[in-house]
């Protein structure tokens, strides 16, 4: 997996290139090395943007220079920060504050004492600096930077170009260094249209390599919108609307070649941003893995230059754009992982190509090209073109016809066996040893719980589907087209172990097939929304199950759901699931708990109170509505008011937004 989680903090600058007086290239290379200016005295300067308040009281400051221009300034001295966090979000910003800094919070203020910040800014002017009577900063500076380097986020720099070279915004970003503490705060109303305060803090529990002990991560204390409402989420300005890729595939190396269609949503963007892993975890002890970008180049072959960092990467267009345009990409590296050493590597779960930051951002549809050298089987979702030998190599050519944000690629030793009915194959590959008949029977359990979604969710979305083994125990993932699950799911009660994680495979495997239609027919734009993929796709396996095998087992779903959900219902709203701090086993479990639990039951109430036939109805209109498209808890209120003529937005607010749980 990639060894940094999605983060939260972003920022910008504002101004366009031909003000700032650089090269795009240059541009960039001096906002990732800015310079340290005269020091001056400084006596109770105050800086505030959005929610924040920066209080310098007594102490030295410089400006920081990227080339000849001002970007912001650096302060040691004593001070204090102020900064108040959002109504919605405060029960978890008042738990993440306490388990993950030393801070104080008051009601919705969090605060502490400043001894030491870096402050980048543009669009929003910073106080004026004496450039006599400080105390000299050039130790400071330097130790700060490599304090803030060790924190595993995208760098101040791959956010203030693109809003430098013609994305409209304005953005300041300040490193605070406390007595105790350390913070991020950032202000972005460009990209993420967003504000945020970061704890920085060392791995929770991490021990076993000295260069990851090293490492600082961060923790969102508050993440608030900047220009839009709290339930609505930011639209991106660029989508990726086509993905066109050759991997070619031999042992842990692979060599990638990427075209994808940008289509800009904001005219004259001259730099964009993507997520592109970096390095990856190959296990404990062993040597990180990398993906190497080698090259980027425009529809007319130029080279274009680019920074990849922090599993982020910046690329400077060679003009303003404001019509769709291709841009190829070249990678390479070892990030074919073995997870615990077994004959199979997946491409899923991490950025194995540029992706946008945002995932409103990811709506492409896929052409790909995937070469597998013996006796690796290459398996790629889509519709297959060809697939053919081609002498150490096995090749096969697939498309996706609709739109996506989450491909996957996978090749192992792999047993094959597949089976058309009405138009939809269906593929089972086994991991080692042959086992046709535990494939024959997933088989005909995807077919039949297929038939049964198509009567309350529509046509399944597929002409193929596969069904991938994973080598280990306990889970289920669904990509695009495919279906991850363990193998308990193919040999059932033969061992201890397997009888251990048997229980429930039916509403697992319902629930990873229902992931076809909640998270690739219906998409979530943001982390906020997840519990359109997740608690739709529980709740809609438990009516599958409810409708084959009675209400008993849909009773005892609900019951176990209720009884969950009370374990952490007290931590965080539903949409904030993502952002839950704290050590991290129980921090997961009370994520588990919002979007597969208390998610469920407050679907189940709904159920209940308009009707088991209308809620049907309502799935069912739901999917055909927003089919190919991005849902918001929204819309989800606004069609269940137009079914039942009532006003669902105070239940929303109480149960999904709020901290309340449903009878």
């Amino acid at each position: 997996m990639s060894k940094r989680a999605f983060l939260l903090a972003t920022l910008a600058v504002c101004s366009a290139a031909a003000a700032f007086g650089a090269a795009p290239a240059d541009l960039l290379r001096d906002l990732r090395t800015p310079t340290l200016g005269t020091p001056g005295a400084v006596s109770n300067v105050a800086v505030t943007i959005g929610h924040l308040k920066l209080n310098l009281a007594s102490g030295s400051a410089a400006k920081l220079m990227a080339g000849t221009e001002p970007v912001g300034l650096f302060f040691k001295g004593s001070g204090t920060f102020e900064y108040v966090a959002e109504a919605t979000e405060l029960p978890l910003v008042t738990r993440n504050v306490k388990s993950d800094s030393k801070a104080k919070i008051n009601g919705a203020t969090i605060s502490d004492e400043i001894a030491e910040v870096l402050i980048l800014s543009a669009g929003e002017a910073m106080p004026a600096i004496a450039e006599s009577g400080g105390a000299a900063l050039a130790d400071a500076f330097k130790a700060h930077q490599a304090l803030f380097e060790r924190v595993q986020i995208p760098g101040a720099a791959h956010v203030i170009a693109p809003v430098k070279l013609g994305l409209p915004g304005k953005a300041l970003v300040a490193e605070i260094v406390t007595p105790r503490d350390h913070f991020v705060y950032s202000f972005d109303s460009a990209d993420a249209q967003e504000e945020s305060l970061l704890s920085v803090h060392p791995i929770n529990g991490y021990v076993g390599d000295k260069r990851v002990e090293n490492w600082l991560v961060a923790t969102p204390l508050s993440a608030q919108p900047v220009g839009r409402d709290v339930k609505v989420y930011a639209k991106p300005p660029f989508t990726v609307t086509a993905v066109d890729y050759f991997l070619t595939a031999d042992g842990d190396n692979a060599k990638l070649e990427v075209t994808e269609t940008i289509a800009p949503r904001v005219a004259g963007q001259q730099a964009l941003r993507f997520a592109l892993s970096s390095e990856l975890f190959a296990g404990a002890g062993k040597p990180m893995r990398t993906i190497n970008l080698r090259s980027v180049t425009d529809e007319q072959g130029r080279a274009l230059s680019s920074a990849h960092d922090k599993d982020d990467l910046l690329v400077l267009l060679a003009a303003p754009a404001s019509q769709p345009f291709k841009l190829k990409f070249v990678l390479d590296g070892d990030f074919l992982i073995r997870e615990g050493g077994d004959n199979a590597w997946q491409l899923a779960n991490f950025n194995w190509f540029p992706q946008p930051w945002s995932w409103a951002a990811g709506y492409f549809t896929v052409h790909s090209v995937v070469k597998v050298k013996k006796p690796f089987v290459p398996i790629v979702p889509g519709n297959t073109v060809s697939r053919k030998e081609e002498g150490d190599y096995t090749i096969v050519e697939n498309v996706i016809d609709k739109p996506i944000n989450f491909p996957n690629v996978q090749g192992g030793k792999y047993n094959i066996v597949e089976e058309t009915r009405n138009g939809l194959t269906i593929r089972v590959a086994t991991y080692g040893m042959r086992n046709d008949r535990g494939a024959k029977t997933l088989i005909d359990l995807a077919f039949g719980f297929i038939e049964e979604y198509q009567v309350f969710l529509g046509p399944f979305p597929w002409k193929e589907f596969n069904i991938v083994q994973v080598n280990t125990w306990g889970y289920g993932q669904a990509p695009a087209a495919t279906m991850f699950i363990t193998n308990e799911a193919f040999t059932p009660l033969v061992s201890d172990i397997d009888q251990f994680f048997s229980q429930g495979i039916n509403e697992r495997f319902a629930h990873e097939i229902a992931h076809q239609y909640w998270g690739h027919v219906v998409k979530m734009p943001s982390p906020e929304e997840q519990w359109l993929t997740e608690t739709f796709a529980e709740y809609s396996a438990a009516l599958l199950l409810k409708k084959l095998r009675g209400d008993a087992i849909y009773n005892r779903m609900v019951s176990t759901w209720r009884a969950r959900t009370a374990q952490s219902a007290a931590v965080a709203p539903i949409p904030f699931a993502n952002r839950i701090g704290g050590d991290n086993r129980l921090a997961g479990f009370a994520r588990q708990s919002l979007l597969y639990n208390k998610g469920p039951v407050l679907l189940a109430a709904v159920d209940k109170k308009i009707g088991a036939e209308k809620f049907l109805i309502f799935m069912k209109s739901y999917q055909k509505s927003f089919q190919w498209k991005f849902g918001t808890t929204k819309d989800v209120a606004g069609l269940l008011g137009f079914m039942t003529k009532e006003d669902w937005v105070p239940f929303f607010d109480q149960y999904y937004w709020g901290m309340g749980v449903p009878q």
